[in-house]
């Protein structure tokens, strides 16, 4: 029973990749999406609620949701003709996985492991994105405002991510916020 939340993120990765091929099925892509958004989420609940939490298993749930942010964007960027995507908003794209990719690396050479933090707002930035790319995939529209708008909301959580990982004197994967860092340091 400990090793299904390792199980769950091992599977998003093939499913991750399934969604390459599935952007000219919407339907199929929807059920495809939201059981691999499903995988996302029960991983880390089951692993914190009985205690089944290992190093392993944070790596595997890391690699697994990059994997899965980096099939969504190879699926919207596959259909750019299809999209009216202004170039504001690809800069946006390209700044925030730029962050995402400095903030990998940092984690890298200053904790010697690869992995992505689940700050809250990582958590919280991350739902309107999940909820917009089938809206994109089902109605081949792109909402550049709206999008722009979440842009500068995952930037923010991103550069908190980075403070969050300057300040850090031991890797947490699992810090909350920089105010909780800061209360951590402090006490």
């Amino acid at each position: 029973m400990k090793h299904i939340p390792n199980l769950l993120s091992i599977a998003r990765i093939p499913l991750s990749v399934s969604l390459l091929f599935l952007s000219k099925k919407p339907a199929l892509f929807l059920v495809m999406y939201l059981i691999t958004g499903l995988t996302d989420v029960l991983d880390g609940f089951l692993a914190r609620r009985y205690g089944w939490v290992t190093k392993r298993g944070a790596k595997l749930d890391g690699a697994a949701d990059i994997l899965f942010m980096l099939c969504l964007l190879a699926v919207v960027l596959g259909m750019w003709k299809q999209l009216s995507i202004e170039s504001y908003v690809v800069a946006g794209l390209i700044a925030v996985a730029a962050l995402k990719l400095v903030n990998l690396c940092f984690t890298r050479a200053k904790f010697k492991q690869w992995s992505t933090m689940h700050t809250l707002a990582n958590k919280y930035t991350a739902l309107p994105f999940f909820a917009l790319v089938p809206v994109v995939v089902w109605t081949k529209a792109f909402p550049n405002a709206l999008l722009l708008a979440l842009l500068l909301t995952v930037l923010a959580a991103n550069l908190e991510e980075t403070l969050i990982l300057a300040r850090m004197k031991e890797y947490d994967a699992d810090c909350k916020s920089v105010i909780q860092l800061n209360k951590k340091m402090r006490g």
